[in-house]
């Protein structure tokens, strides 16, 4: 199945659940992170009651520091 992660697709085996697929892509740890599904924000805590579906819509954010 496909999903979109910031706008570009991504092949992955169906019933992937949205931890997996970030740990797949090298995303151990969260913070400083934001993701959202499907125009949703999901808290960290509830990352893992999330499993992607076709053509779902991944956005992730990394916060900055800067002036």
């Amino acid at each position: 199945m496909t999903v979109f992660v910031n706008d570009e697709p991504k092949n992955v085996d169906s019933g992937l659940s949205l931890r997996s697929f970030l740990l797949e892509i090298g995303m151990n740890e969260l913070s400083g992170w934001a993701i959202a599904l499907n125009e949703v924000v999901v808290p960290e805590c509830e990352i893992d009651g999330n499993d992607l579906s076709d053509g779902d819509r991944l956005i992730l954010i990394q916060a900055t520091q800067g002036g």
